[in-house]
């Protein structure tokens, strides 16, 4: 038995409560998973795991032994990634998790590229517009918008470029509804909301150094800015979208910005990744490339679909 392997898929049954999504997640049955399970604990001479037709439980000795193998797993993968630093060469798999609507629009234009250049790197993306745990769920990294809401120290965000929100709707929906001369009209407005976004009920506009916030609402909210667009396109509001996620309707003349001669409010993009002593360079690589990537491309105005 391969003990390290044995207890690394101890840990993610415990993880994921489960034995087949663990099986799933790592690419191997669930007899297989179930095997090496009993093996290690026969291996240890203790009971890990309890199981009903219902539900996996991990008995207390078990989970003393899942923090242990937590920290030796931890030192195994920064011994590797040392010596991945010394040898200087991304390469192994890099699972990454970023919102829907960025990954979709954004994120799936740049893997190519880095795969390209980085040919022994394999990528896992999964989309998710929650922020799911990075060390439970076996992320190397997340992609973040705004605030990236770190849950603790053992997390490093690094911010590696910024995206303009604009404050837009059709030109049908103002001429039946009337332009709001200032941000305070807002209110009197269907402001349709994406709710994943900060403070999404509250938007910010500047001008002249001058900043104003107001409260907003209306009779839609959304947790994808994709539905939130097709809402504003449908002529029922207005709403406060990402520059790439509107650019090619503005320049279409579908949506025009209600507030035009405002600064735009910019939100930040974060890489999101655990704090280990060693960074693998499969991580370090993929940051430096996306930065440059989302410079180049905003810079060539590139952001719509």
């Amino acid at each position: 038995m391969d003990v390290l392997s044995a207890m690394s898929v101890f840990v993610r049954v415990v993880d994921l409560k489960s034995f087949s999504l663990a099986a799933t997640e790592i690419g191997i049955s669930s007899s297989s998973v179930s095997k090496q399970v009993s093996q290690l604990e026969k291996h240890v001479g203790a009971k890990l795991l309890q199981r009903t037709t219902r539900r996996l439980f991990v008995t207390d000795v078990g989970a003393a032994y899942y923090e242990k193998c937590q920290t030796i797993l931890e030192e195994v993968e920064e011994a590797e990634n040392l010596v991945s630093q010394l040898q200087g060469k991304p390469r192994g798999i890099l699972r990454i998790t970023c919102n829907m609507t960025f990954g979709q629009m954004q994120l799936s234009k740049a893997i190519p590229e880095f795969m390209d250049k980085h040919p022994d790197v394999q990528v896992d993306i999964t989309l998710d517009d929650r922020a799911p745990d990075l060390i439970r769920d076996g992320f190397d990294m997340a992609i973040r918008i705004a605030d990236p809401q770190l849950p603790d120290s053992s997390m490093i965000a690094r911010e590696i470029s910024k995206i303009p929100m604009y404050i837009c709707a059709t030109p049908s929906y103002l001429e039946t509804n009337g332009h709001p001369a200032c941000a305070e009209a807002l209110k009197e407005h269907n402001c349709i909301v994406f709710v994943y976004a900060a403070n999404a009920n509250q938007w910010t506009l500047e001008r002249n150094g001058k900043r104003c916030t107001v409260s907003v609402n209306g009779d839609l909210k959304a947790n994808n800015s994709l539905v939130v667009r097709e809402s504003v396109l449908q002529h029922r509001g207005i709403a406060n979208l990402a520059d790439f996620v509107i650019s090619r309707f503005v320049k279409s003349g579908d949506l025009v910005q209600v507030f035009p001669d405002h600064q735009p409010e910019l939100l930040s993009i974060f890489v999101v990744y655990p704090d280990r002593k060693y960074t693998s360079p499969k991580v370090s690589a993929f940051i430096d490339f996306f930065r440059e990537w989302l410079e180049r491309n905003h810079k060539e105005d590139l952001w719509a679909e």
